[in-house]
Parts: structure tokens; C-alpha cells; sequence
């Protein structure tokens, strides 16, 4: 059954794709540069930090880089919400959405707007700025609102969500859609992976594509109450417990092994699961139970579990930062085709 289902999807993904290239469909456009960002398969691929990088490149080049989402899971339905500008945060994340929060409360000085039209919330902010350029956030699929770069992630663990479209497999569409990406990153390639016919099939579906490699680092654990921060290696050889709801926890629970952290035991939810006290309190008596160091838990989910009950020293984060197997070189060309792109404008 999952089987004919998927087929249909892929018809329905097919159809709608075709209407937007013909033309029979419209797509919009703003007055700056959309830099899209995005993914064939749900769950995570290591997009959301891959966009904080990209912005923080621009904005040191002297950019200003404003950020599109949709802000899955917002709480606050309006068509429109602007979660921060350059200088604030006007929302929390049940309001907003986590990803967009924990974008706006990492990136200093880069406004982050949500909408269902991504269009209408690029408009917000399309005079309040010079040298302004959208990221758009979760864009690949969003081929309503025109894009300058479309960049297409790929996980090197899972890079094609088990080769099935939704629902038996993990595919948005089909692999085909290869062909519309000006490039593309594949992230987590520190992790084992079955990465030596990637490029082949890649190259079947878009024979000139960039193709750049992404490992992540992780540059600190920092206390979830204070904001305290410690090297990975304070941790090393420490028992802790693991807590995350994200897309894909087998990442989290590689990134705490490889850092030498033994796993005592493992609380994981659904991704963008809203964290109850009951819940927490749970994890927090078998932190106590199994006389672990500490809970540690992922940047996204720490935004949810901000508001709830814990004491310094009881809940620890995980942060990860991406980094280009050559990070001069890829600066460069990404810098180069932004400029190209404003001059084409």
C-alpha cells in the first residue's frame, strides 16, 4: 500500500513541479538576491547550520543577509511574523518555531522573518536594508518564490532517503530533481558513509553541478541554564545521557561517541517534539539513577527545554559548527558567485 501511495505523491511532486516550469504557475520574485537552501529527503541534513554559515560569511563580507523561513510547528499563525531584526528577538520559539529562534539567537545582527509565503515575508524587510540578500531557508521545495543559487544539501549517511519517495522511503521527490541544483553540499562526510557512487549519481541527473564536502566540528559544550562553555575534550571519558528530538539522532549519538563520551542511556523524540516538565523530569531522575555527568542535548532542542525546570550543571549542549573541506577556497567561490549574482541583477 505504502508503495502505490508513493507512487502517486511522486506523480502529484511531478505534476506541480512541471505547472512552475511551464509557467502555468506562477513564481514571484523579490527585489534582492534569494540564496535558497534546502533538501530532497525530510528530517535533518545539517541544513539549519549551513545556513547560519552562509549568513556569516555575508555579513562579514559586508552583506546583509536576511533569513527566510517557514517556521514549521510556529505557534503564531500569522501570514507574516518577523521573529528578529538586527538588533532584537521579538518571539520565542513556540511562537516562531525552533529553528528559526535558535537562527535569530545565533546570528547577532541578521534579521529572520517567517511566513507560509515566503514571498510576503521577503517583502517585509525588501527597503529597511542596503546590500540586502535572502536566504531562504527549506527553499528547494518552495518553487513559488524565484531563486538567484539554489543550493541542494545531501547527507553522506543517507543522502537519498533510502531511494523512496514519502511514505515508505524519506524522499520529498524524486531524485531527478538533482537537476535543478546550482550546487551542491554534501554534509557529515566525517561519518561512515557509502559515499563512492554519490558523484556518479549525481552526475546522471546534472553533469556541471559544484559538488562541496561539509564535515562538522563540534566546537564546545556549554551549560543549558548559564551558557558556561567547555572544550569537547572536558568531556572526555564522561558518562552523560543523551536527549534530542531532532530529524536524525543517530548524528547526535555518533557525534557524543566519537568525542569519547559514554552514553549511560538515550531519551529520543519525534523532531520538534515540545518538551514536557514531566518529561524532563524523567530524564532528570535517571541522570540521577545511573549517576551520570550530565544530560546533553542538541542547540535546537535546547531552545525547548529554555523555559522548563533544571538546574546549572544538569543539561549540557552540543555545538556544532560546519566547516568546508577547504574553507579559504569555498569563502571564495561562494563569495564570487554572490557577486556575480548582484552584478547580473
Amino acid at each position: 500500500m505504502k508503495h502505490l501511495l508513493s507512487k502517486f505523491y511522486a506523480l502529484i511532486v511531478s505534476f506541480r513541479v512541471f505547472l512552475y516550469q511551464k509557467g502555468i504557475l506562477q513564481s514571484h520574485q523579490l527585489k534582492h538576491p534569494v540564496i535558497s537552501v534546502g533538501n530532497l529527503t525530510v528530517g535533518g541534513t545539517g541544513k539549519t547550520p549551513l545556513v547560519g554559515f552562509l549568513a556569516q560569511i555575508l555579513q562579514k563580507a559586508g552583506y546583509q543577509p536576511v533569513i527566510l523561513s517557514r517556521g514549521y510547528k510556529r505557534n503564531n499563525k500569522s501570514p507574516v511574523l518577523l521573529v528578529s531584526d538586527i538588533r532584537e528577538i521579538f518571539c520565542g520559539p513556540e511562537e516562531c518555531g525552533d529553528e528559526p529562534y535558535l537562527l535569530a539567537r545565533k546570528l547577532e545582527g541578521v534579521p529572520v522573518v517567517v511566513g507560509n509565503s515566503r514571498y510576503q515575508a521577503g517583502r517585509l524587510l525588501e527597503d529597511r536594508y542596503p546590500n540586502l540578500i535572502y536566504i531562504l531557508d527549506d527553499g528547494y521545495q518552495h518553487i513559488q518564490l524565484k531563486r538567484n543559487l539554489n543550493i541542494l544539501i545531501l547527507d553522506a549517511t543517507d543522502p537519498f532517503g533510502g531511494h523512496h519517495l514519502l511514505p515508505t522511503g524519506r524522499l520529498r521527490e524524486p531524485t531527478r530533481a538533482l537537476a535543478r541544483a546550482d550546487a551542491i553540499v554534501i554534509t557529515r562526510s566525517h561519518m561512515p558513509s557509502e559515499t563512492e557512487n554519490l558523484e556518479e549519481h549525481i552526475r546522471r541527473w546534472n553533469k556541471t553541478v559544484p559538488i562541496s564536502y561539509f564535515h562538522h566540528d563540534v566546537t564546545a559544550l556549554y551549560d543549558a541554564r548559564t551558557g558556561s562553555r567547555f572544550q569537547p575534550r572536558d568531556f572526555l571519558g564522561s558518562s552523560v545521557i543523551a536527549l534530542a528530538a531532532i530529524g536524525s539522532p543517530h548524528v547526535f549519538l555518533y557525534d557524543l561517541e566519537h568525542y569519547q563520551m559514554k552514553i549511560s542511556d538515550r531519551f529520543l523524540f519525534r523532531d520538534h517534539h515540545p518538551f514536557s516538565q514531566s518529561e524532563l523530569n524523567r530524564v532528570l531522575k535517571r541522570l540521577e539513577e545511573v549517576q551520570a555527568r550530565a544530560i546533553v542535548t542538541t542547540e535546537k532542542d535546547a531552545v525547548r527545554l529554555k523555559e522548563l525546570d533544571f538546574q546549572e550543571g544538569q543539561i549540557f549542549v552540543l555545538q556544532i559548527e560546519p566547516q568546508p573541506e577547504d574553507l579559504p577556497e569555498y569563502k571564495k567561490e561562494f563569495l564570487n558567485e554572490v557577486k556575480f549574482l548582484l552584478e547580473a541583477k
